[in-house]
């Protein structure tokens, strides 16, 4: 079982993610400005974060044996197949990782966006009869379609996402089994 500290990390990040949108949701509906988008890329950051701190922890709760500073899906896949092992939570992170239309693929692709090229790309409405006509959302950094939902919306969605994903993930790793 991975040590207290390492899943201390995971639900740190987590919640500091959590300070970020409820942060973000304090302010009035925005329009790009630098609180908004910090805050949406902080708690990208955050939300990321807590995914790496649950690599560590998997490394360490099925036996992996990786050094912190080389933990990665793929290792770790290839640290249990030289075991004659397998994981069903390594099978549904890949598939995650690998499924860009998941909540996963579409969080991950902003978040790379925003570290590596660029803010984040969001959709903004003019007002008609004094209110807006619909409420600021993203827009996919690849194909700049716009993701359904309220950018905030979005963001809870996420982040309650990757709460569950780490919940089942923990609560599955007792079931590593021999490869065939």
């Amino acid at each position: 079982m991975a040590d207290k500290s390492l899943k201390a990390r995971t639900d740190a990040k987590l919640r500091y993610a959590r300070i970020h949108l409820e942060e973000f949701k304090t302010q009035p509906p925005g329009r790009g400005h630098d609180f908004e988008r910090s805050h949406q890329e902080a708690f990208l950051a955050q939300l990321f974060g807590a995914y790496a701190a649950l690599l560590q922890e998997l490394n360490i709760d099925l036996g992996c044996d990786l050094a912190s500073e080389n933990v990665t899906l793929g290792g770790m896949h290839r640290a249990l197949k030289e075991q004659g092992r397998t994981s069903p939570q390594l099978a549904e992170l890949y598939e995650l990782e690998n499924n860009s239309a998941s909540w996963f693929g579409r969080a991950k692709c902003m978040r790379n966006h925003t570290t590596h090229i660029g803010g984040i790309p969001l959709a903004f409405y003019v007002k008609v009869g004094g209110k807006d006509d619909r409420p600021t959302s993203f827009l996919d950094p690849k194909t700049r379609e716009e993701l359904p939902g309220d950018a905030t919306d979005v963001l809870a969605s996420w982040l309650s996402e990757m709460e569950s994903l780490v919940h089942r993930v923990r609560e599955g790793v007792g079931t590593v089994s021999k490869a065939c």
